[in-house]
């Protein structure tokens, strides 16, 4: 077999035959020869026309024998007399006798592999027509076919922990290839379950990504104590190679493979006693490749006028003021944002009155005289196929379905249906949705299809405004928005259902593009086959933070989501990981999700140069909590000048100004605390800082008729906040009697949280984000 060698170190531990190309600076991947893919091919090419969906492991070996892998030498054995001393003459002591069957998947447990001492030709043919007399005997009736015995090189290495390694490729449904890299041996998966989750990552990894991620396995370090430090090279390099297997063959790669690999098992990987890095056993299922489908395809063609539409029309208004109407909640919404281009649709005709102003009913969206834009179709969901039928001249270029869809109704009936009626060009939100919202400000008279009443729903945008929130869910999108009534950070809202047409990945492409909008926001239950990868790919290159909750993590959460979004959940390890690459940032608990998504959007203008904060507070209990939460925030080491500083400003000598988490205690007023707090701002040892306030104290302004004195520390704050460039994050542990003293903060744009612990955790969120960008 002819090797070829770019771009690698001399000293390398493998016989590649593939080949390492650059693909940008410093990201060298591997890739998998030309001349290897036709011989792996040929492989799949043979099982194929036996019609076998799994390889054999003589098969499996020489798969990885093709791209450069370390496999025992072995020898496949049809009939007992073949087997004779030139077979066995590359075969060292011991040999591993397996049997080649696809009808046997557990050969182990049926008799169906032995470790013979290899003394003569004839005592391994006795040895393999016992092990066949011992399988056949398990089975009454049906008889597994046997195509043979295969011989294999007795591989030799300490079984100790760490020297047996499984790698492994699944394909998840939304993310494609996945890699499994975990603890090998009989007992991998028990030990992956209650000790040491596996490594999962989704390729394609380069060699940097490949070493980050073998030296990230606990094991390492009993490599590193045994002598043993190139084990962790091995297995990047393994792992790379995995990874380019996977890829080729695999739904994601838009070369067309031939083949898929539905799943590989590797195990164990081990280290032999002559340094090498061997795959012992193996196991492929493949499935010959469809045509290439487009469900990796971003479509982003139409979805400006779910935002910012020339006509909007709202079908299934009633006439009746006496009557609750979804429609008429949505367009009594359009109305109040002062559109002059608001339609109002019901088959039966008439008018219907929204504040002072009366609407024709139109009879369809065809009675509409001016073009229509954006529908939002909120009548039953029976009708909705007839709806898209009906329209034959205003043909709007989107559509919200509002309705969810009965259980009587099945669902992918109504999908397949709905493809025959919705005409081309026109795309879809929904169906079980809220629609989308949209700030009314200088780029856009403002949509709201949430239809929930002001009074119960208040929700507005400003000037600031800069996040976009995606959500599965119409019910979590409200509360968010109600949570954060006070921070009005939402400039977009789309709550997109069940996904019929528009995607979370169309959705996440838009709003990548709109300088408006600093941060998308997502919440998210399940997605469509391979959206997720789809999601992978653009979050890896996104230049704005994507923050991410997702529900339906446990098979209970699962079938919650599945029973009101007809989402598929998927597996929420592969995501998690997913989103671990992509530098996503996956929250596991909704308050800090929402706290999070508000601090990134107060402070997507603030300069954070590292991870060194400093803090202000006024009760001990809280500077020590703020100390025990850090994380990988570090504590500040000040200046000699803000040192200095510090102490000057300590004219009562109650404060210990020698630590950065500093305890300013309850006899510190207004004034003295904004002088602490600049000190740190201006020392460019500070990175960020920290301001806890219990504001029960006589000496702080913080009562409803003192926090709105200038001279308030609530006003002080706000004044440093918008003086200097650094992020200042505020804790204030009170009671709903001090909400003003926090509102005064909240509308100066400062983020301010209730609890010290969530003010820090999210801290360093953001310094952690910005640091790794």
């Amino acid at each position: 077999m002819k090797l070829h060698i770019i771009n690698i170190n001399n000293n390398s531990y493998f016989d590649y035959d593939i080949i390492i190309i650059s693909k940008g600076k410093g990201l060298n991947f591997m890739e998998i020869s030309i001349g290897s893919i036709n011989k792996i091919n040929n492989i799949f090419e043979k099982a194929d026309s036996e019609k076998r969906t799994m390889l054999y492991e003589h098969e499996v070996y020489e798969l990885l024998d093709w791209v450069g892998l370390s496999v025992p030498k072995n020898v496949l054995i049809t009939e007992t007399n073949q087997v004779t001393e030139d077979v066995l003459q590359p075969f060292g002591d011991k040999v591993v006798i397996k049997v080649v069957s696809k009808d046997i998947i557990h050969k182990q447990k049926l008799g169906g592999v032995k470790i013979v001492n290899k003394h003569d030709p004839i005592f391994v043919q006795y040895v393999i027509d016992k092990m066949r007399t011992e399988i056949l005997s398990n089975y009454d009736t049906k008889l597994p076919h046997i195509e043979g015995f295969l011989i294999v090189e007795f591989v030799e290495f300490s079984s100790g922990l760490g020297n047996e390694l499984l790698l492994g490729i699944k394909c998840d449904r939304a993310f494609g290839p996945v890699i499994t890299l975990s603890k090998g041996g009989d007992d991998a998966e028990f030990f992956a379950k209650y000790y040491d989750k596996a490594n999962l990552v989704l390729p394609h990894l380069n060699l940097e990504q490949a070493t980050k991620l073998a030296s990230s396995i606990k094991i390492r370090h009993k490599y590193i104590e045994t002598g043993h430090p190139e084990y962790t090279d091995l297995i990047a390099k393994t792992t790379s190679i995995i990874s380019a297997l996977a890829y080729n063959y695999s739904k994601v790669n838009l070369d067309n493979p031939t083949y898929y690999i539905t799943q590989a098992d590797f195990n164990p990987f081990v280290f032999s006693k002559t340094g090498k890095f061997v795959a012992v056993d193996g196991y492929v299922s493949f499935e010959k490749a469809q045509k290439q489908n487009d469900e990796l395809t971003v479509n982003t063609n139409n979805l400006i006028p779910f935002f910012k539409p020339n006509g909007v029309a709202i079908v299934g208004v009633t006439s009746d003021p006496n009557k609750y109407s979804m429609g008429k909640e949505i367009a009594h919404l359009m109305h109040e944002l002062g559109r002059d281009d608001l339609y109002c649709v019901n088959p039966k005709g008439g008018t219907v009155k929204l504040g002072d102003k009366d609407y024709p009913l139109y009879q369809s969206i065809d009675h509409i005289e001016k073009s229509v834009d954006l529908a939002i179709y909120t009548a039953p969901a029976k009708h909705i196929s007839s709806f898209f039928e009906s329209m034959e001249k205003n043909i709007p270029k989107s559509v919200v379905l509002i309705p969810g869809i009965p259980s009587d109704i099945d669902y992918q009936e109504f999908k397949s249906d709905l493809k025959s009626k919705v005409k081309e060009g026109i795309r879809v939100i929904g169906p079980n949705c809220m629609g989308t919202y949209y700030g009314k400000g200088k780029d856009a008279i403002g949509v709201n299809s949430l239809f929930i009443e002001e009074d119960r729903l208040h929700i507005e945008s400003n000037e600031l405004s800069n996040v976009v929130l995606l959500s599965q869910s119409g019910g979590m999108a409200i509360t968010m928005i109600d949570k954060l009534k006070n921070t009005p950070i939402f400039k977009a809202v789309v709550s997109f259902g069940n996904k019929y047409d528009v995607k979370i990945t169309d959705l996440i492409a838009l709003f990548e593009l709109q300088d408006i909008i600093e941060v998308i926001a997502l919440y998210v239950e399940g997605f469509d086959t391979l959206e997720g990868r789809a999601f992978f790919e653009m979050a890896k290159n996104s230049i704005k933070p994507i923050i991410v909750y997702k529900g339906g993590k446990t098979e209970a959460g699962a079938k919650a989501a599945q029973s009101h979004t007809a989402s598929m959940t998927g597996d929420y390890e592969v995501f998690k990981s997913a989103c671990q690459q992509a530098n996503v940032i996956l929250l596991e608990d909704a308050s800090m999700y929402m706290n999070t998504i508000k601090t990134f959007s107060l402070l997507a203008h603030k300069e954070i140069k590292g991870m060194n904060v400093a803090g202000v507070l006024n009760a001990g209990f809280e500077a020590t909590i703020a100390s025990d939460e850090l994380g990988s925030l570090q504590l500040a080491k000040p200046s000699e000048k803000t040192m200095k500083t510090l102490k000057s400003i300590n004219t009562h000598g109650l404060v210990d100004v020698s630590n950065s988490i500093m305890d300013v205690t309850p006899m510190t007023d207004d004034v003295r605390y904004g002088q602490y707090i600049e000190a740190f701002l201006k020392d460019d040892n500070v990175d960020s800082v920290l301001v806890g306030v219990v504001p029960h104290v006589e000496n702080i302004k913080s009562t409803p008729d003192t926090c709105h004195d200038d001279n308030s520390l609530a006003n002080i704050i706000v004044k440093l906040f918008h003086k200097y460039n650094k992020p200042i994050i505020v804790s204030v542990n009170a009671s709903e009697y001090y909400a003003e003293f926090v509102s005064v903060m909240e509308k100066g744009g400062l983020p301010v949280f209730t609890d010290i612990r969530l003010a820090v955790r999210t801290l360093e969120i953001f310094a952690k984000y910005k640091n790794l960008r």
